[in-house]
């Protein structure tokens, strides 16, 4: 979580009103205001007036957050800090969500990761007829890290698979590769050496992010 919450970007009170009214409208927030007094309770709405200053409108809450009959209309100008209180997720609603939670993994074992390996091979083969070879790894030793390789091999095959529809780059990957390589790095690259395509990615960090399609579509094609 705090690796997580260290990529968050900064974001202001209005942003995260706003992102909590939309997406968490149930969290219970505790607000304080410039002089000094604070209030519990849930967004009922924010909105902008015509001097596109920001309102709040809370239903408050009493001692055991349970809703009251008792709401409060200020600006958000007038708010000087807000406390999430039992929030459903905290890394989206700081993030605004654009920072998402890494996938969870099991345990896997290199045997079935070899598997996967040729299983991507024939099955981008049996699509399009077409040789990429069986992925060449130095594989990891924890059996959650090989879970992940596993699942992003399967995510890369669905993406090669998909991007082979188009003639022009089936035509020219057959003519330029038949070997790939999968390397442990910490971003996402992709390079053409010779007649093999080295797919660099986060392949051991278990905490990272899995691979965007649409990144690596567009990295694959630069290389045709």
């Amino acid at each position: 979580m705090n690796n997580l919450l260290k990529s968050v970007p900064a974001i202001n009170k209005q942003e995260l009103l706003f992102h909590i009214a939309e997406h968490f409208p149930a969290t219970i927030i505790s607000i304080t205001t410039d002089s000094g007094r604070s209030y519990t309770g849930v967004v009922i709405t924010i909105g902008k007036v015509r001097t596109d200053e920001a309102f709040l409108v809370l239903q408050v809450a009493d001692d055991r957050n349970s809703l009251t009959t008792r709401f409060l209309h200020l600006t958000v100008g007038k708010i000087e800090s807000i406390e999430l209180i039992n929030p459903a997720d905290l890394v989206d609603m700081l993030s605004l969500g654009k920072v998402t939670k890494p996938e969870t993994y099991e345990i896997s074992g290199k045997l079935a990761v070899q598997r996967g390996f040729q299983l991507f091979s024939d099955a981008i083969f049996n699509a399009h007829a077409i040789n990429v070879g069986v992925p060449a790894m130095e594989l990891p030793a924890d059996g959650l890290q090989l879970n992940r390789v596993l699942k992003l091999t399967q995510k890369i095959q669905q993406v090669i698979i998909d991007l082979l529809k188009e003639e022009d780059a089936l035509s020219s990957w057959k003519a330029r590769y038949n070997k790939i390589s999968f390397i442990n790095n910490d971003d996402l690259d992709v390079k053409g050496v010779n007649d093999q395509i080295e797919m660099h990615f986060a392949f051991n960090n278990i905490n990272a992010p899995e691979i965007s399609t649409e990144e690596l579509t567009t990295l694959l094609m630069s290389i045709l």
